[in-house]
């Protein structure tokens, strides 16, 4: 039993001496496992360069608008200013009171296109305007002769707005010729309704026909247009009718014994422009929104 027991603490004391000297020799470093080759680097894409733009034309720099044009242009836009206010105060100053005097407005524009007319000389005719009630009294304040010995007539009457401004001068006859029927017919109630202390003159008449078709009054008479037609060119009739006024009043006088021998209005008659006053050239210049002008016939 000893001999077995010896024995074996003999194999345990060797083996515990075998794992000191192990544990006393320094441990042989490990040789490393090669580092793996550095891979080169896939160089960055190269950014793509920008489609080369097509060279821009400079624009064209706007030309400097001339002093001069400049100032034209300013001039022009403050004549149309003064234009619309002189219109207005026409309209909702002097007009106001005696517009009330007619039955049916005439302060209304009307267009042609939707009204009855039978003439062919349709397309050369305006809209329907009203002339401006001081400045047809500015159109008769030119005429020094002795209304008694005339008679007034309108071309292109309308509404009767001219007709009986005229009515309140003491004219021998009032005329109006107008050819849109509803035109006629508004003019026919303002006769009729027009207050008589207001008349002068009662013998007033308007007419449906188309004025190239009415000749010239027998006597002395005042022919009145306002911008009645758009152009020269209307079929047949008097010389008067076919002048094209535009924009314009008006008056053309004429005198029997100055006429010449043929009949009334078969030829021409030579007119003379009647000069205004420097105060009533003045008046007009600044107060009127449209042009006067009064001619006198010579023979």
């Amino acid at each position: 039993m000893d001999a077995d027991r010896l024995a074996i603490r003999g194999r345990l004391a060797e083996r515990m001496a075998q794992i000191a000297n192990k544990a006393a020799k320094p441990a042989q470093p490990q040789p490393r496992a090669p580092s793996p080759a550095p891979q080169p680097r896939p160089e960055a894409a190269a950014a793509p360069r920008p489609a080369p733009q097509p060279e821009r034309s400079e624009a064209p720099k706007a030309q400097a608008t001339p002093p001069a044009a400049a100032s034209r242009s300013r001039i022009e836009s403050l004549k149309e200013e003064y234009q619309t206010l002189l219109h207005r105060l026409h309209e909702r100053v002097f007009d106001a009171p005696r517009e009330q005097l007619f039955f049916v407005p005439t302060k209304e524009p009307a267009a042609l296109s939707g009204l009855t007319i039978a003439s062919p000389n349709r397309a050369f005719g305006h809209d329907y305007r009203p002339i401006p009630c001081k400045v047809f009294d500015w159109a008769l304040d030119q005429i020094p002769e002795d209304f008694s010995e005339f008679t007034f007539v309108d071309y292109g009457a309308g509404k009767g707005r001219a007709m009986l401004l005229a009515a309140e001068h003491p004219f021998a006859a009032v005329a109006g010729v107008e050819f849109a029927a509803e035109l006629h017919d508004n003019a026919q109630m303002n006769i009729a309704q027009y207050p008589r202390s207001n008349m002068r003159c009662r013998n007033v008449e308007c007419v449906l026909e188309d004025a190239v078709q009415v000749g010239p009054p027998e006597g002395a008479s005042v022919h009145f247009f306002f911008n009645p037609v758009r152009t020269r060119g209307v079929r047949g009739g008097s010389e008067q009718s076919r002048d094209g006024l535009s924009d314009e009043a008006a008056a053309a006088l004429s005198h029997p014994s100055r006429r010449r021998r043929g009949g009334p209005g078969r030829r021409k008659r030579r007119l003379a422009r009647v000069e205004p006053s420097q105060v009533d050239e003045l008046k007009l210049k600044l107060l009127s929104p449209h042009a006067v002008t009064v001619y006198r016939s010579l023979a």
